[in-house]
């Protein structure tokens, strides 16, 4: 079973492939990005449980709350994004899928930053 730490960088990793299918603006690119969403939310459903079960998170409770709130915000981001953006309309509003994905890739990387760091903080 993969750590918490490893399905965050795995998380990270998706969503930066996302961006760059995005940004190759190739013709299977939706297609990618659809594929690749797929990937995401089995992602996501992997590090709420191990946001549960991660031993540093369990020792210290006010860090395992920020971590199920400030993860909550990105799927909440993240599914209205999706809700938004199927692939229809990505391919009628690329433009506007852009600004879309740019805004929620500020938030995404936002939390990732600070996932780590809280982390990186707990292993001394």
């Amino acid at each position: 079973m993969v750590g918490l730490d490893g399905l965050l960088a795995d998380a990270e990793a998706t969503h930066r492939q996302m961006l760059g299918a995005l940004a190759r603006g190739e013709a299977q690119a939706v297609r990618e990005i659809v594929r690749l969403r797929t990937r995401f939310a089995t992602l996501v459903a992997e590090i709420l449980a191990a946001i549960r079960i991660d031993r540093r998170l369990l020792a210290d409770p006010q860090l395992a709350e920020a971590f199920e709130d400030r993860f909550f915000l990105v799927r909440k981001k993240l599914a209205e994004h999706q809700a938004q953006w199927r692939p229809p309309a990505i391919e009628a509003d690329a433009q506007g899928y852009r600004r879309s994905v740019n805004e929620l890739a500020k938030v995404q990387g936002d939390f990732y930053l600070w996932a780590r760091n809280s982390l990186a903080e707990l292993r001394v």
